[in-house]
């Protein structure tokens, strides 16, 4: 039936697809965040960092800023938390949905759709708070130091992550549907079985 398909592939084909693209995306995502969270402050002690300049300072009147603020910073660190937390709960929503392919229950992919969705407002949190921590520079010191480089190229994997939450989104709802559709009413079979031996059981 034309409904069974996404992109012209089985709806089912199409859900295994992209469960393996999520975790791909997953991966780049926690270990990008991850490692900022744990090396930022190892980058600050080991990497030449910017200086405050005398001559440029007076030259702008005053208005430069050589350094990021202690608030910026806190923010990168407590954003990089609470997104390798929220990395953890995406992974288990991946392990349930795994499940739906040998049980075919719907209920299966309802917590990895909620990840997806929490996931769209998490990446725009992690960009944000890279972006706020880049922004606090002025503009021409905000490549200076090292960790502001990898800070950049994660922002971009953070919109990219928030891209791919969007379509994976589709999929994943079309999958739901498809579900529901078509083994919404099923008992799966290891309740089947359990059923089963229940009535032997007492029957003997």
């Amino acid at each position: 039936m034309t409904t069974d398909k996404v992109c012209g592939c089985n709806v089912v084909t199409s859900a295994g697809v992209v469960t393996s693209l999520q975790l791909i995306v997953l991966l780049l995502t926690l270990s990008s965040t991850g490692l900022i969270l744990d090396r930022y402050r190892t980058w600050q002690t080991s990497y030449p960092q910017t200086q405050y300049n005398a001559t440029a300072q007076a030259a702008a009147n005053g208005t430069l800023k050589f350094n990021a603020t202690i608030w910026s910073e806190t923010w990168v660190e407590l954003g990089m938390a609470w997104y390798v937390g929220f990395g953890a709960f995406w992974l288990f929503s991946i392990l349930i949905l795994v499940l739906s392919f040998k049980y075919y229950r719907p209920v299966f992919v309802v917590p990895n759709f909620t990840a997806l969705v929490v996931g769209i407002f998490m990446n725009l949190l992690a960009f944000g708070v890279l972006l706020a921590r880049i922004l606090t520079v002025s503009k021409d010191y905000r490549t200076d130091e090292y960790q502001e480089v990898i800070i950049i190229y994660v922002m971009g994997l953070c919109l990219f992550a928030c891209i791919c939450c969007l379509l994976f989104i589709i999929f994943i709802s079309k999958y739901h549907t498809f579900l529901r559709n078509r083994y919404g009413h099923q008992v799966p079979k290891f309740i089947q079985s359990r059923a089963r031996t229940g009535y032997h059981d007492e029957a003997y």
